[in-house]
């Protein structure tokens, strides 16, 4: 078969006006084979939309985030996650987990917010949630926080780090003492 390489079918097409070219095109459609049909149709089909995420500087709706958590928090304590609960559909039960470090994700993007309360109110509830699940099935999975990719100390370094920002170290310091670790010893934030 004897065809023309790309520089050449280039010099050709140089010297056809546009509608010389869509005539062609044209031809092409309606004389080609399927496959050439379905490859021009692809080309002229709209570009796809673009990512759907929201830009990285962008601050996600706290309250809406908060709500959400709230939700997917008392979904799983109940172990809609686990069961056949009717609230949490069959597909989003093996889900899980993309909810779950999404919902992680926009809480601790949120606490950039000026007044994060309701950013640190989801990412503490994430965290409880965390926690619960090492002594409690909530989730098909034998490491829930491995599967969605959760690390409880990061979340809680976002978080205190933000509320020492927004409160200074003395509400942290109060804090810390009225958290008693075992047998009654206050916890230490720094280590010896």
């Amino acid at each position: 078969m004897n065809r023309m390489n790309r520089d050449e079918f280039f010099a050709k097409l140089a010297g056809l006006d546009e509608e010389r070219l869509r005539k062609a095109l044209l031809n092409l459609y309606w004389r080609g084979a399927a496959p050439v049909r379905e490859r021009i149709e692809a080309e002229l089909a709209p570009a796809p939309p673009g990512p759907r995420g929201r830009p990285r500087d962008e601050v996600p709706d706290q309250v809406r985030v908060c709500e959400e958590v709230r939700e997917f928090v008392a979904l799983a304590r109940a172990g809609s996650y686990l069961a056949g609960d009717r609230r949490v559909s069959p597909k989003e039960r093996t889900r899980w987990r993309f909810t779950f470090r999404r919902l992680a994700d926009e809480a601790q993007a949120a606490l950039a917010a000026p007044d994060s309360r309701p950013a640190e109110e989801a990412v503490e509830a994430l965290v409880d949630l965390a926690c619960y699940v090492k002594g409690y099935d909530c989730f098909r999975s034998e490491d829930p926080m491995e599967a969605a990719g959760f690390v409880v100390s990061d979340a809680v370094a976002a978080l205190w780090g933000r509320m020492l920002a927004r409160n200074g170290s003395a509400v942290l310091a109060r804090a810390r003492d009225a958290a008693a670790g075992p047998l009654g010893v206050p916890f230490r934030l720094d280590a010896d």
